[in-house]
């Protein structure tokens, strides 16, 4: 498996190895973009208000270069396409309920989903309201096992595997176990319920098209509202409403 420099980069920037970057470039200068490139996944602010929420920073410089934010998902999702697993594997994340219960209702993932291949990482001190989530993926999946990259790898001590977003999955829910209970959200709560997702065989991935959009000033002010602390029901509904198509527009094209 050989990646172009491009899927490559956008690898290492989507975990934050800004190593060669230029970080005069407040797009690249960004060393959790992961949280702005998923936050614009999910329909509606609700995400966007829970990053800002968990003291997290949206960047509005993505939103200012559309082309080069979809070239970043094309080669995300061509990395995952190339590097599909070979074989049966389990991957343990801890997520929001919030988010979860979204892509419960879905039936598939909705974002890039890291997932840990060892273990579910015991803290997780920047989330609230968490669930653990059991991913059994089968072969030939989309999806990026860091281990298996050439160079270094930024967090090897997370054994990650990365999902592309929109694979389907079957969910079942288990009980919790003493082990899972000690496993705490930033309120220092033990997790709500924990789940089994089989990962449904026999999945691609879309790769997106050039935007007919080169900007979304409308999402860079409704970013900077929500930063500042504006409620939901107060946000400019013209921007927001721009917002939002702007972001339908961005999904559509990675899973028609």
């Amino acid at each position: 498996m050989t990646l172009t420099k491009a899927e490559a980069d956008a690898v290492r920037f989507y975990e934050g190895d800004l190593t060669g970057f230029d970080l005069r470039d407040p797009f690249l200068n960004d060393a959790r973009a992961y949280l702005t490139l998923n936050a614009l996944l999910f329909d509606g602010v609700r995400t966007e208000y829970l990053r800002v929420q968990e003291g997290k920073r949206l960047n509005p410089a993505m939103l200012a270069d559309l082309p080069r934010l979809t070239s970043l998902y094309r080669a995300l999702l061509s990395a995952a396409q190339k590097a599909a697993v070979t074989e049966p594997v389990c991957g343990y994340r801890v997520e929001r309920t919030g988010d979860f219960t979204v892509c419960k209702a879905a039936g598939q993932t909705l974002a890039f989903t890291s997932t840990c291949l060892s273990e579910f990482l015991p803290a997780y001190g920047d989330k609230q309201e968490i669930v653990l989530l059991t991913y059994h993926i089968p072969p030939q999946t989309p999806a990026i096992i860091f281990s298996q990259l050439p160079g270094r790898y930024l967090k090897a001590n997370e054994n990650e595997l990365l999902l592309p977003p929109y694979l389907r999955f079957e969910c079942s829910e288990r009980p919790l176990t003493d082990a899972d209970r000690e496993i705490r959200d930033m309120n220092g709560n033990p997790p709500c319920a924990a789940y089994d997702l089989t990962i449904c065989a026999g999945q691609q991935v879309h790769l997106p098209d050039e935007p007919t959009m080169q900007k979304c000033a409308a999402g860079i002010r409704i970013f900077a509202q929500i930063h500042a602390g504006v409620p939901e029901e107060q946000l400019d509904p013209d921007d927001l409403a721009a917002y939002l198509r702007c972001k339908e527009i961005v999904q559509r094209s990675m899973h028609e």
